[in-house]
This record gives C-alpha cells, structure tokens and sequence, in this order.
C-alpha cells in the first residue's frame, strides 16, 4: 500500500527544475509524465493507477535533492523505473480493491451466503462497510470524485478542488489519503472474512 505522504513545494519545484529549467516546460512535462504513467501501471492492472502515479512522484520527491546531483541521463527513465518497483510491490501484495465506480450505496443488493456466484460479494461487503465508518465530510468527497467518466470527471474533479479552494494536485493528495484508511480498512475486513471461512 502506497505510503502516505505530501510532496512539500519545494521538492515539487526541485521536480519540476530537474525535468526543465524553463518552468513552462518542465509543467507540461510533468503533465505528460503522470498521464504516461498512469497509462502504465493500468497496462499492468493496477486498480489505482492515479493513485500510484502520484506514489511514484513521493517517492522521487523524497530523494529529489540527492539524485539532481548524481543520476546521469533523462530524468523520466527514474520516473519510470520507480513506476515499475511499485508495480511489482503491487502484484507481490495481491490486494482485493473493488472500484468506487461499481458500487451502489444506495441500493444494495442483498448478500446471498449460500452462492458461490459472486466471488465479489464478501470485498464489495467489506468496501460498503468501511465506507460507512469514514467521516461523512471524507465519504461525500470519494464518491463525488470518483463520480463520472471521461471529460465528465476530469470537469468534475476541478469544480471538487475550486469548490475546496485548492489545487488539482492538493486534492489528489487528499483523495490518496483517504483511499489509504479504506484500503487499510478492506484488507482488514477481508483478513477477519478469509478467517472466518478458513
């Protein structure tokens, strides 16, 4: 599971200085960037590709310093070989998430105990209760990002961030940390549930 941690301004500008020195630039390379590795790690089925997108920037900010003055080559292959690191983790992890786009909170079916027919049945239970134990404030704010679809969403996810007065980047942060608590609280849930049947 990813880390939680917030990339501070001044190692975000120390990212943005070591992809160009020309500020424009080095913007819409760490546009095309994250879009590039989001596209990866949903190559290798990661269910949060976003999410671990932003993982792989943390994880560079936290060496940001040390490796301008000594990786040698374009800084986009560091990028890229931390994406892959985590991807392993990923796999090696095997975690059981259920994507907030297929859950129905407000009509849920009822879980039949006795059929073997729905495999998703006992994660899409846990995510239902876990959700249900997050602040109603972090709760909202999930769902609402995680909304709509194509354009739709990315239109969505800025009036969320306005709405909150805050940055795109910011919100992405914060939707990370509450992913954290409901992934902590699935996999738990999911632990007491494969006992429970062993």
């Amino acid at each position: 599971m990813p880390k939680e941690r917030e990339i501070k301004d001044e190692s975000f500008d120390a990212i943005l200085s070591w992809l160009d020195p020309d500020r424009e630039k080095a913007a819409l390379k760490y546009e095309e960037l994250r879009l590039s590795l989001i596209r990866i790690l949903g190559w290798h089925s990661c269910a949060d590709a976003a999410g671990l997108a932003d993982e792989v920037f943390n994880r560079v900010a936290c060496k940001i310093e040390t490796l301008i003055g000594t990786y040698d080559g374009d800084p986009r292959l560091h990028f890229y070989a931390v994406a892959n690191n985590l991807v392993k983790e990923h796999q090696r992890q095997g975690k059981i998430q259920v994507p907030l786009e297929e859950v129905d909170l407000q009509m849920p079916e009822p879980v039949d105990t006795e059929s073997d027919d729905e495999p998703d049945s006992a994660s899409l239970e846990c995510f239902r209760k876990c959700l249900k134990k997050l602040s109603r404030k972090d709760r909202d704010l999930i769902l609402a990002y995680y909304r709509k679809d194509k354009q739709a969403k990315i239109n969505n996810r800025k009036e969320i961030a306005a709405r909150l007065g805050i940055e795109p980047n910011a919100l992405r942060v914060k939707m990370h940390r509450i992913r954290i608590v409901l992934e902590k609280c699935i996999d738990e849930c999911m632990e007491e549930v494969n006992h429970e049947t062993d």
